[in-house]
């Protein structure tokens, strides 16, 4: 057995709304179809007063948080432009600096290959020279020396050849 629950006032509690219902439905032995009959039986104690204030309370909190929101977005997206155009001259600037420190590192590294050429041609040239003055003053020294001694040695032992030579003879 269906219990016709479209003509009862919604603004009532569940309990008193089901009684109703059913009362109406055991007095007409079904479906009501009278207005009549359907504002007369209703128990009017228990209905809840509408309070619709709540409603434009909440719809008006409702709107000042979309706005405080939208106003938010707002600031959050000007503070992305800023940062995005503060990242990119910030960007530019580095790239410049990097530019300018790269030129500076070849040109570093330029100078210093030409010092490495000069002090090693620097350094060849005076090994060049001390080695011509090496082997030029060790060979007239041993070459003094060695003459000094093989005139010594005949010097001394000139009168002791003379004497064994004649001796000999």
């Amino acid at each position: 057995m269906a219990i016709d629950l479209r003509k009862v006032e919604p603004l009532g509690s569940k309990s008193v709304l089901l009684e109703q219902a059913m009362r109406r439905h055991r007095n007409n032995g079904g479906y009501t179809h009278d207005k009549k009959d359907l504002h007369s039986d209703m128990d009017m104690s228990d209905m809840v007063t509408p309070d619709f204030e709540w409603l434009n309370e909440d719809k008006t909190a409702l709107k000042n948080l979309v706005a405080q929101m939208d106003a938010s977005i707002g600031q959050m997206a000007q503070q992305m432009r800023t940062l995005e155009e503060q990242s990119s001259k910030s960007r530019s600037m580095v790239e410049k600096e990097q530019q300018l420190l790269f030129k500076q590192i070849r040109t570093l590294n330029g100078l210093l290959k030409k010092q490495v050429d000069i002090f090693s041609s620097v350094e060849r040239q005076m090994s060049d020279i001390e080695i011509k003055q090496n082997s030029i003053i060790p060979q007239v020294g041993i070459g003094l020396v060695a003459g000094l001694m093989s005139a010594v040695t005949i010097l001394v032992t000139a009168p002791w050849m003379t004497v064994l030579i004649e001796r000999l003879q």
